[in-house]
Order: structure tokens, then sequence, then C-alpha cells
């Protein structure tokens, strides 16, 4: 939709919300819902145009494999320590693995860790340097149905059109007390520091915002709420909300990042989820049990792990 059109904006894709203008960014426009406080784009890219735009544009970016796994370090130690923190055994999956880096990094921990990618490039990339990352999505897991301890992405639920579609995968291949961990950038403060730069002024161009606004790939910021209610509907409870570390570039905007996780240290220890400033947060979320199974939150609690604390 064009800014300064009457059309009609649709619903949004967690809570069936009417969509509002948020504002335009590339040729695309951003929409935000006021119940949920989920952003997205409206309309959405179909899937084929995703696929083909992320094989020839995004996966296809000459970026140097050894600054990146630099920059995403602290992103993957911070997933790292989750698993840790809740003593997870057996398969660990990445989804949305890239060139596999995050898959070396777990199994360089001692987890049992394998990725899928949907780049062929990507994939031939981490094969070449023989890490166990399998190109297509998670349909491909043929014969690991409830034999996944845990599914991780870093970076990757903001990417996607079909969310209930892949969490239902996710769900299927993940044990009875399996685990889902996601890291993705947040609504919150995509929305404050949208409206604060354009000085609330809906019809001029949004800025990027450090990639955090970033059309077509960005296709959804989910608010907190809304991250927590999707999850919901594809049965998972959230165990945990945490802050994500900021990455490592260098020069200005890597003492920028230092910085602004420094501050939001400091700013999430008072307000946990009502820190506004948090833009990407890690969710630690648990398959529901059956009627009569032990959940891993009920298991957490008799070996009395710390991380245990329901920050929602």
């Amino acid at each position: 939709m064009i800014p300064g059109s009457t059309k009609q904006m649709g619903a949004c894709i967690v809570c069936q919300g009417q969509l509002s203008l948020f504002g335009a960014h590339s040729s695309y426009t951003y929409c935000r819902c006021p119940d949920c406080g989920t952003i997205q784009l409206s309309p959405m890219p179909d899937k084929a145009e995703m696929t083909r735009a992320y094989e020839t544009e995004y996966a296809a970016q000459k970026l140097d494999p050894e600054v990146w796994r630099r920059v995403s370090r602290p992103y993957y130690d911070s997933i790292i320590k989750v698993l840790r923190d809740y003593r997870v055994k057996g398969l660990v999956v990445d989804y949305g693995a890239a060139k596999g880096h995050f898959v070396e990094r777990m199994i360089q921990s001692g987890f049992d860790a394998r990725g899928v990618e949907l780049s062929q490039d990507e994939v031939a990339y981490a094969q070449q340097h023989g890490l166990p990352v399998q190109q297509g999505d998670l349909s491909k897991l043929n014969g690991f149905e409830s034999h996944v301890s845990a599914i991780t992405m870093s970076a990757v639920f903001e990417h996607m059109l079909d969310h209930g579609e892949v969490l239902s995968a996710v769900h299927r291949l993940l044990t009875s007390d399996g685990l889902f961990i996601t890291m993705h950038p947040t609504a919150r403060a995509a929305h404050l520091f949208g409206n604060l730069l354009r000085f609330g002024d809906k019809q001029k161009p949004l800025p990027s915002l450090a990639g955090v606004i970033d059309a077509p790939w960005h296709t959804v910021l989910f608010s907190i709420n809304g991250t927590k209610q999707l999850l919901s509907q594809q049965g998972f409870q959230v165990l945990e909300i945490r802050p994500a570390p900021q990455g490592r570039l260098g020069g200005f905007r890597g003492a920028a990042q230092i910085l602004l996780e420094q501050i939001n240290k400091l700013g999430w220890s008072a307000l946990r989820t009502r820190w506004p400033l948090v833009t990407t947060h890690i969710f630690v979320c648990q398959k529901m049990a059956g009627p009569h199974g032990m959940s891993r939150a009920d298991k957490s609690s008799r070996l009395g792990v710390a991380s245990q604390k329901l920050f929602m």
C-alpha cells in the first residue's frame, strides 16, 4: 500500500487486529497492529518472490565469512548459554544455518549439532568446511520426528513468511519436552526509534535502524506480546525471555553497540521486558507437554536450574 492511500491495510498475522500505517521502506510498506504491537509488511511478498530474491540477492552478498563470524559470535554464545542453562542433551538443529558458523560453534562447545539452510551456495560453503549442514527446510529431516532435543533460529524468525507452517514442523521434530530457541529483533525499539527519527511523520520513509528495518527481508517484527501469542497458538509455552547481546561491528558502530549493550543490561535489570531499548530478544520456548508428561520447567525446578525464572 502506498503511504497516504485510504486502502485497507489488512489484518495482523498474529491477532487479526486491523493494521495501521507505520511507514514506507524501499518500495515496501510496513504496518503496525495497535492491538499486539507487531510490525509487518503489507502486502506481504509471496514465497516465490522471497525465495528468488534470497538466492539472488540476500544470500549472494559477498560478506567476508571471518568478519561475519566475529560479528555474530556474541549472538551464538548467548544461545549456547541457553542450551547449557537448560542442560540440553541430544541433537540440536539450527534452522537457517547459513554458512554453518553457529553449528560449528555448537559442536566446538560439545553439542551434537547440525544445520538446515535454504541457500545452495551457503550449504556448499558449509560442507566444504566439513560442517553438517544440509540444503532445504525442516521437512528434509525425515525420520527425526520427536527426536530433536532443541531447534534454534538465530536472526531467522523475522525473515519468514510461513511462521505457522515452520512452527508446526518444529513441533513435530521436537521431543516431548524439547526446546525451541529463537533470537529475533522485536518491534518495540523499532516503533520507538522509527517514530522519533521521523518526528512522528508517518509519510516520511522509515530509517533502517542499523538493519532492523530491512524490507523485504524483515517481513515481520514481532512484539514480545505478539511472539508469545503466536507461539501459544502453535503449541509452545515461553519459559523465559532474555535480552540478546549486540553484535561486534568495527569502528564507531561497534563502540555504539557495546555502549547500548551496557545500557540495556542496566535497563533490563530494572524493568525486564518493559525496557524499551532492547532491539533483539531470545525466546526460550518448550513444546507443550502431553497430559501425562512432565515439562522441562518441572524438571528444571527439581534440578534447581536458576535460569527457569519466567521473565514474561
